[in-house]
């Protein structure tokens, strides 16, 4: 089936109707696609070099399927991992140097996640993974869509902050991972908010869908969405009903998804399809697979746009420094921002794959997005005005769009 021609020439809030985003986690670029050899990225080499305790550690492949230890991305982790070993940061003042050299020393020696791997497992964080043996489904949509190699997490942090930049352009200071009391009372009690709101309040009930992968272990059925304010558990729905929700009159402009994070009560994250390193590659992977195919499948497909990112980069080596950031400049209160953090640096690169027959087949992109970037997609696609400076200032994914509608995309990718 190919499109209308009327379409192909229409402005492109005619082509893209439907924007879903799968959010999975904890992998740098190029931990996951350096060893990819897809043409064209800026990745890492074996001239990239970490040194600890008098060791090298360059790049390399060799990544195992699931890593021995947790590796660290508090936000003290990742000013190491970027800086540099015993590198201090001055609470409101800039962030300083980076140049990438700390993340062996801190897969090393940090204790943020538990305790720190044996020795002779040091050199793991320096290691890439074979994609397309290791994550086929993901290395097939990176070749047949947009490979974007200048996306970086939206703060050098952890998961939960970089998150909330997804929902709304800012974390409302937040910059560290939240505490079991503000856990429990963001997803119990009154909710975690914003000073300008979320997308999901800009787009309005009935214009967004929210799903979560409901397969593996019951532990890692907890939607993060569900601790906004505005946003419950049971407005999650099972992505069981995804592929039926589709194909029948499904009028959502904007479809987040999220993984399962596995057995996250006994920290070993087992039996998820986040991609948490401590999990492996292939529930993630398959999920990924799972989530093209079903819109592939549906009769949205020719109007899609399907973004798949990660978080934040898990602690891995990634061998582009961050750039400046636009602050949020939302008026949010000082009482989440614990380490003092200006919000005017991005954090490490990750990977991201732009899906729809509307974009050329095997493109790398190399415009620097964060998080922020699917607000300002989603803003700029369906006229709602940005919520904060960080999206008023994004890159969105809208010069992707073309006016040919491929025919050659794959019916079905594989897991």
């Amino acid at each position: 089936m190919s499109a209308d021609p009327a379409t192909a020439s229409a402005p492109v809030q005619t082509r893209i109707q439907h924007v879903f985003v799968l959010m999975l986690e904890n992998r740098s670029f190029d931990h996951l696609f350096a060893l990819s050899g897809i043409s064209g990225i800026v990745a890492a080499t074996s001239g990239n070099t970490n040194v600890y305790n008098g060791a090298a550690y360059p790049f390399g492949m060799g990544a195992p399927d699931q890593m021995p230890t947790d590796p660290g991305h508090e936000f003290t982790d990742v000013l190491e991992q970027l800086c540099g070993a015993g590198v201090h940061f001055q609470a409101g003042e800039a962030y300083p140097p980076i140049d990438n050299s700390g993340f062996a020393s801190n897969y090393a020696t940090t204790q943020s996640e538990g305790t720190p791997p044996p020795a002779v497992d040091v050199g793991k964080i320096m290691q890439g993974i074979d994609a397309r043996t290791q994550a086929p489904a993901l290395y097939q949509l990176a070749s047949e869509f947009v490979l974007c190699d200048g996306w970086h997490s939206s703060l050098p942090g952890p998961t939960w902050p970089n998150r909330y930049f997804l929902h709304g352009a800012s974390s409302a200071g937040l910059d560290h991972s939240p505490t079991s009391a503000e856990m429990d009372e963001w997803s119990m009690v009154d909710g975690f908010s914003y000073p300008k709101g979320s997308i999901f309040d800009a787009l309005g009930e009935g214009n967004y869908r929210l799903y979560q992968d409901n397969t593996g272990s019951l532990f890692g059925h907890v939607p993060q969405v569900s601790s906004l304010k505005g946003i419950s558990f049971f407005d999650v729905d099972d992505l069981s009903h995804f592929e039926d929700d589709l194909n029948a009159g499904y009028t959502a402009r904007y479809t987040f998804i999220e993984p399962g994070y596995g057995d996250i009560v006994h920290d070993t994250f087992a039996g998820g399809s986040s991609h948490h390193p401590m999990d492996g590659l292939g529930g993630g992977n398959q999920l990924a697979a799972r989530v093209y195919n079903a819109i592939r499948t549906s009769t949205l497909w020719e109007s899609s746009l399907l973004v798949i990112l990660y978080d934040e980069h898990g602690g891995f080596y990634d061998s582009v420094k961050p750039g400046s950031a636009v602050p949020p400049n939302d008026g949010a209160a000082a009482t989440l921002n614990t380490n003092g953090f200006r919000f005017d640096v991005f954090g490490v690169r990750v990977p991201a794959i732009v899906v729809s027959p509307w974009v050329a087949r095997g493109q790398v992109d190399h415009t620097v997005y964060d998080h922020s970037s699917v607000l300002a997609t989603v803003e700029r696609l369906f006229g709602h005005p940005p919520m904060t400076d960080r999206d008023r200032n994004a890159n969105d994914l809208l010069s992707l769009i073309t006016t040919t509608c491929r025919t050659d995309c794959p019916q079905e990718i594989g897991s």
